[in-house]
């Protein structure tokens, strides 16, 4: 008995040949026997087996067996290939290709409820006319005020000269005052000086932009010996920031200026306050720690009244 090809297999049968019993046994031998022939699993799994027919069954079981189906959060694949998770946890390291939200179940409908995109104005409400989207702090009817304060921490020494200069030292010299806005301010110079007789005069200097429309305020001032009692005082009312002199000539060795008014503004910008001694003082010339610059937001440029007034 002998596997034979079809040609040889024929050759048996021409016209006139009268096959033997062993070329039928040849003939049953070389063709697939449905029992003897099927493949076992071990069959299926053997890849030195090239003589037998694979069933369905024993197919799946084989690729199964080395290419075992990959389960997610321990659930297996549909007769479709699709796996439902649910209370999935952790983040992927790595994501590749694409996804729309419609082929996620129910993604597409829960986007779609979502909040909209919030716009100040639009669905956002403001705060006296203000966005609230950005930084920073936004003033409130009815809250504290905004105040602008400088307090100089150390003695800040003054050129010993007659020319215009800064009240305060840098970093707590220039208050920046918003548009359209009404301000109390008030303040207070301890001036320590050297006894060359010279007048004192108060100014105020605007830039950025910065327009007043009216600033109204009195000033004092009084002079005496160093840890004296004052001996001479002068009050005067001064209307704008221009330089205004507050006494006769001196040669005191202390001088205190006290102020405090109105001023409204219709532009921002900002305001520095300055000294101007009629001759260089002489000696060591110091705005003395304890003088105070404020400024007290109170409304807009036209307010008249906060609160309970009528």
């Amino acid at each position: 008995m002998a596997t034979k090809n079809r040609t040889e297999l024929k050759e048996y049968f021409e016209t006139g040949k009268r096959p033997t019993q062993e070329e039928f046994e040849n003939l049953i031998d070389s063709n697939l026997n449905i029992e003897e022939d099927k493949a076992s699993l071990a069959d299926a799994q053997n890849d030195q087996v090239d003589n037998k027919y694979l069933t369905p069954q024993t197919g799946k079981q084989t690729v199964l067996a080395f290419a075992p189906v990959k389960k997610v959060n321990n659930v297996s694949p549909d007769s479709n290939g699709n796996v439902s998770i649910t209370n999935v946890t952790g983040s992927a390291s790595t994501i590749t290709g694409s996804i729309s939200k419609s082929q996620v179940t129910g993604l597409e409908n829960d986007l779609n409820g979502k909040q909209a995109t919030l716009v100040s104005g639009t669905n956002i409400k403001t705060i006296n006319g203000q966005p609230i989207i950005g930084v920073g702090d936004l003033p409130i009817a009815g809250s504290s005020p905004i105040k602008l304060i400088a307090v100089p921490s150390f003695d800040f020494t003054l050129s010993n000269s007659n020319s215009p200069q800064n009240a305060f030292p840098s970093g707590c010299n220039q208050f920046s005052l918003s548009a359209n806005k009404t301000y109390f301010f008030k303040g207070k110079y301890l001036i320590s000086n050297g006894t060359m007789s010279h007048t004192t005069a108060i100014s105020w200097v605007l830039s950025l932009g910065l327009n007043i429309s009216t600033m109204e305020y009195v000033a004092r001032i009084f002079s005496s010996s160093l840890n004296g009692t004052s001996t001479t005082s002068t009050q005067i009312q001064i209307s704008g920031p221009t330089s205004k002199v507050l006494n006769a000539a001196s040669t005191a060795q202390t001088t205190t200026i006290e102020f405090e008014g109105v001023l409204r503004c219709t532009s921002a910008g900002i305001l520095t306050p300055r000294l101007t001694f009629s001759q260089a003082p002489g000696d060591s010339n110091l705005i003395k720690v304890g003088s105070f610059i404020e400024f007290t937001e109170i409304g807009s440029n036209s307010i008249q009244t906060v609160g309970a007034v009528s």
